[in-house]
C-alpha cells in the first residue's frame, strides 16, 4: 500500500498561512481539545513540566498552553520552518523564552533522535495522519513511548474514518484501529475523554 500524497505542501509559506487562516474556522471545536489539555496539565502538574507537541503547525496550541500555564516548558516539533515562523509570531517574549522549536520529520526513521530528553506530556493534535498512511501508526506510537517520563501523559487527537467524518480509510483510522495501534505499541488503560465532530482524543499514562 502506497503512502497517501498530501494535496498541499506545508513547508511552503503560502500553504502554511492558508492552513493557519482556515483551521479554526473549519473546526472551532479545536478549542475544546485545547482546553482539555490545559486543564489536565494544570490539575496533574504543579511543578515545572516539559511538554512536547509533535506536528505543532502554526502554534495555536502552544500559544494556548504557554499563555495560561507558566510552569510549562514547551517543545514544538514540526517539519516546516514556515509553520515555526508563524508559531513564533503568536508568543510574547516571556512565552517565547519557555519555547523551543525543532525541525524534524516523523516520517524519517530516526526522527526522535533530535529530542534529547524525556517529556511529561506529549501531544499530537490533528497531525497523526501526516504519517501519510495508517500502517505507520504503531511504530510511531512505539517511538513516542520512549520519550515519555514515568507517569507521563500521551495525548493523541486525530480525525476518525467514519461515515460522518473522514472517508479515506488508508490515511485515517476508525476508533478500533486507533485502539489497536496503541495497544500494539504496549499502551494500556486507554481513555477516550473527548470526541467532537469527527475529532477523537485518546489519552494514555505511562506506568
Amino acid at each position: 500500500m502506497n503512502d497517501v500524497p498530501s494535496p498541499i505542501d506545508l513547508r511552503n509559506y503560502d500553504d502554511a498561512l492558508e492552513w493557519q487562516i482556515t483551521a479554526n474556522v473549519k473546526r472551532p471545536w479545536r478549542q475544546d481539545f485545547f482546553g482539555y489539555y490545559t486543564k489536565l496539565i494544570r490539575t496533574q502538574t504543579v511543578d515545572k513540566c516539559q511538554v512536547l507537541e509533535l506536528g505543532s503547525g502554526p502554534g495555536f496550541l502552544a500559544q494556548h498552553i504557554l499563555s495560561q500555564l507558566f510552569h510549562v516548558e514547551y517543545t514544538a516539533f514540526d517539519f516546516s520552518d514556515a509553520m515555526h515562523r508563524l508559531a513564533q509570531q503568536k508568543l510574547n517574549s516571556a512565552e517565547r523564552s519557555r519555547a523551543r522549536y525543532l525541525i524534524g520529520n516523523f516520517k524519517e526513521a530516526n526522527w526522535k533522535n533530535a529530542l534529547a530528553q524525556k517529556y511529561d506530556y506529549i501531544i499530537i493534535h490533528q497531525a497523526l495522519h501526516e504519517l501519510r498512511h495508517k500502517k505507520y501508526a504503531t511504530d510511531f506510537h512505539k517511538a513516542v513511548k520512549t520519550l515519555l517520563n514515568p507517569k507521563g501523559h500521551y495525548l493523541v487527537c486525530d480525525h476518525l474514518c467514519a461515515p460522518d467524518a473522514m472517508k479515506n480509510d488508508q490515511l485515517y483510522m476508525n476508533k478500533q484501529e486507533h485502539l489497536d495501534a496503541l495497544k500494539q505499541a504496549s499502551f494500556e488503560n486507554i481513555k477516550m475523554p473527548l470526541e467532537i465532530e469527527g475529532l477523537c482524543l485518546f489519552e494514555m499514562i505511562m506506568e
